[in-house]
């Protein structure tokens, strides 16, 4: 493993790959040791996370040591290379591939390079600023920043994501002073959206609808279908769980 590409696991998953790539677009890397293909591939990969250092992230997962994720994500022949951004899978390819095409595949879903004002520090956009503020604890600041963007950038796929997160945040604190378990219950999913783990939030927020679809009116599920929204309709996790609400429902 090389100093700009870290190896990532079932249990380091979600916050290395699922939360950072609400920042940053994160390449992993599904490989083996006995893959000669891997091999070729890997310092390609070294080099392509050098070159993209604060605005891509390359990570690696061991097929062989991490079984449970290579079958989550359905890996088939490696190295099957994915990307996430926004918490979401949102492209892959198989095989190897010369460095300036990997590149040329990750620019789309790069963060805009920040103006540099020479006369002083980098100016974060406000959508940068609304995720600070969401991390923070701040809908209100949130809000008010994404509220202000132009038309034009309210529907990107990081604006959308961001309302969703908003939404999250804004139940939390509706829901903060509930005492019962039903409260408790949804509290932890929508404390795990926040903190990027998913698969813990979608359980919580299935087993709510389970137990009641009265509580503030279907929640359960109405935040289960948000998560849905939030990770995009490729991703395992949500294929998974779409499945098991419609059983629910049915």
């Amino acid at each position: 493993m090389s100093d700009t590409v870290q190896a990532t696991s079932l249990a380091t998953f979600e916050k290395d790959v699922l939360k950072a790539s609400h920042l940053m677009p994160v390449v992993v890397d599904f490989w083996a040791s006995w893959c000669g293909p891997c091999k070729t591939l890997g310092p390609i990969l070294d080099s392509v996370a050098r070159t993209l250092a604060g605005r891509a992230k390359v990570v690696k997962v061991d097929t062989d040591a991490e079984q449970q994720l290579a079958s989550q994500f359905q890996i088939r022949s490696i190295p099957t290379v994915m990307l996430f951004r926004d918490g979401k899978l949102a492209s892959q390819f198989v095989g190897v591939q010369p460095e300036h095409v990997i590149r040329e595949w990750v620019s789309p879903f790069l963060p805009p390079e920040e103006p540099q004002d020479p006369a002083g520090p980098v100016q974060e956009s406000p959508e940068a600023l609304a995720e600070q503020a969401l991390a923070a604890g701040d809908p209100a600041t949130a809000r008010r920043l994404l509220d202000e963007l132009p038309a034009d950038r309210q529907e990107t796929d990081r604006v959308r994501g961001l309302r969703v997160r908003l939404f999250f945040a804004d139940e939390l604190l509706a829901v903060s002073a509930g005492t019962a378990d039903l409260d408790a219950l949804y509290r932890e999913g929508l404390t795990a959206t926040g903190a990027g783990f998913n698969g813990r939030a979608a359980e919580a927020f299935l087993t709510l609808a389970t137990r009641s679809r009265a509580y503030r009116d279907d929640a359960g599920r109405l935040a289960l279908l948000r998560l849905f929204e939030l990770l995009g309709g490729a991703d395992p996790l949500v294929q998974d769980y779409r499945r098991r609400l419609a059983h629910l429902l049915h």
